[in-house]
């Protein structure tokens, strides 16, 4: 019998654990070791308890192990937790220590310092992981996921309690570029300085370690994993791309985010690589695509007699989250909440566009943004749908710039319903049950809503860039528009959503055709695992 191949992931996030998914992280943390599981690899992963994974999973304590930090000596607990879908090539690992405790699993800095409480438990964490990987059975292929976990590199190099790193060969793969965890080098009780004080006993190594973006003595994460890896990777081949190129934000490119010339010297070493993400498909018959949710779960999605009562239950579920707290509507009272939704399930609602969104500038701000003639886009969108009998609900949360935005769009328009909050239940009658999608992010690393809505037979209008260039193509299995200024953008992003509502009201067939292609696009994890292979593998 051949030994299983191992590798060691390092991250922030895991979905496979109750409480363990904040974004796209936690997704391929739980998918990829399945994936590669089939290909005869063996996966342990290490994260964070934040003081409640332990608690909230099953778990047995498996070691203590005492770690340097800030200059002294921490005992760090490592448990083994019991996912939702045991795999018998998986293994969990929780890291607990109270500073690296507490929810929300990310921490909301102010601007002047930036990543500051993140930064220090990361680096708490990553001295952890680095002591566990010693112990027995440690062996393999160290794959790194974002900031978060790369001072384990500058720990290999230079603390001699992590110089056993250097058996490891070392992925690093980024999630997003735009999030990078920059720290002062010096003078801070969140610096590289206050966690591991005995590396400036000499400073002979600082100029070649600091980010060469700054004038003052800064530490990058970010910048550290891409330099110091082995192999980089992102997780779709087109932002492999895009971020070789220097941004332009007021165009509205998000590209290298300062650091495309690092990731031009990476590329020309042959070690930048784009894998994009896989989604799981569960055995669906495209004949009888059905909404998971006991209330949806008599409407065919694929039928167009399913629209009208689907999206009734769809508010009647809205109402019930609404009710229990679960969410609100944005702009609007309870008591205005409630009309409106009781209202809206008085009218034959025959077109429903929909998006689930972090409400952050990448994810919303085209639907913010004025096109050519002055018009701002979610005023076009709500025109459209009110012109054709139809209904917007967008649901999510982010920062409060632009949740009070859309706050005050739904509360003009009375046909967007901007759900404030997050509710899985909604989600999923969202994904499930829309005629389609939106998706205008200025730049995606690859996206998973997407290919969930397309998954449920949704096909979706998309921005051309990133992941979603590389998954929706247009008038095929969903409509992308591109554009080279924010106006372009604008003009071209509700000209899209018109463009696809036309198709839909007017072609049934051609409507159709792009909706079974929608639902028969297939990003399975599997060829991701084996591209991932083929990295681990490479000498």
């Amino acid at each position: 019998m051949v030994e299983q191949q191992h590798v060691i992931m390092v991250a922030s996030e895991n979905a496979a654990l109750k409480g363990g998914k904040v974004g796209g992280v936690g997704d391929v943390v739980r998918d990829l070791p399945r994936a590669l599981a089939s290909l005869g690899w063996r996966t342990t992963v290490l994260i964070p308890s934040y003081s409640f994974l332990h608690l909230n999973n099953p778990s047995k304590l498996l070691v203590t192990l005492d770690v340097p930090y800030r200059g002294g000596r921490f005992s760090a607990e490592f448990w083994e937790a019991e996912s939702n879908k045991p795999n018998p090539s998986v293994r969990h690992i929780l890291v607990h220590h109270p500073l690296i405790g507490g929810e929300p699993i990310y921490f909301n800095d102010s601007s002047d310092q930036p990543f500051a409480r993140d930064a220090s438990k990361y680096a708490l964490f990553c001295s952890a992981a680095g002591q566990f990987l010693r112990t027995p059975g440690m062996e393999g292929v160290l794959h790194l996921h974002d900031w978060h976990t790369a001072t384990l590199l500058l720990l290999r190099d230079l603390h001699p309690e992590f110089f056993h790193l250097h058996k490891f060969k070392t992925i690093f793969t980024i999630h997003n570029l735009g999030i990078q965890g920059t720290r002062p080098m010096r003078n801070h009780d969140s610096s590289l300085e206050a966690w591991f004080p005995e590396l400036f006993r000499s400073g002979d190594w600082i100029e070649y370690w600091k980010d060469p973006r700054y004038d003052a003595l800064m530490f990058t994460p970010m910048f550290t994993g891409i330099r110091f890896a082995h192999f980089v990777n992102t997780v779709s081949p087109t932002y492999a791309r895009e971020i070789l190129h220097t941004s332009n934000h007021a165009n509205g490119f998000f590209g290298g985010e300062g650091l495309e010339a690092l990731l031009r010297f990476v590329n020309n070493e042959g070690r930048l690589h784009g894998i994009l993400n896989g989604c799981e498909y569960e055995p669906i018959h495209d004949s009888q695509l059905m909404i998971q949710d006991s209330k949806f779960s008599k409407h065919s999605l694929l039928s167009p007699a399913a629209g009208g009562q689907a999206t009734h239950d769809l508010l009647s579920l809205i109402l019930d989250e609404l009710q229990t707290g679960q969410v609100s509507i944005g702009g609007l009272s309870r008591e205005d909440s409630l009309g409106r939704l009781q209202w809206l399930q008085e009218q034959d609602i025959e077109l429903l566009l929909t998006s689930v969104t972090r409400v952050t500038e990448q994810k919303v701000r085209l639907f913010c943004e004025k096109d050519s003639v002055g018009t701002i886009a979610i005023d076009s969108i709500a025109a459209m749908v009110n012109e054709n009998n139809g209904l917007f609900i967008m649901l999510g949360t982010g920062t409060p710039d632009y949740e009070s935005y859309l706050s005050g769009a739904s509360a003009y328009h009375e046909r967007f319903l901007f759900v404030r909050g997050f509710s899985e239940k909604i989600a999923q009658a969202l994904y499930a049950s829309g005629t389609m999608f939106l998706m205008p992010s200025l730049y995606e690393p690859c996206g998973i809503s997407q290919m969930v809505a397309m998954r449920n037979g949704q096909p979706c209008v998309v921005h051309g860039t990133g992941g979603l260039k590389d998954t929706v193509w247009h008038d095929v299995n969903g409509f992308v528009f591109e554009g080279w200024t924010m106006n372009d953008k604008c003009d071209n992003f509700t000209g899209t959503v018109r463009h696809a509502i036309d198709v839909f009201v007017h072609d049934n067939e051609r409507w159709q055709r792009i909706r079974h292609a929608a639902h028969a696009a297939r990003f399975g994890w599997e060829d991701a695992a084996r591209n991932y292979v083929e990295m681990y593998q490479r000498s």
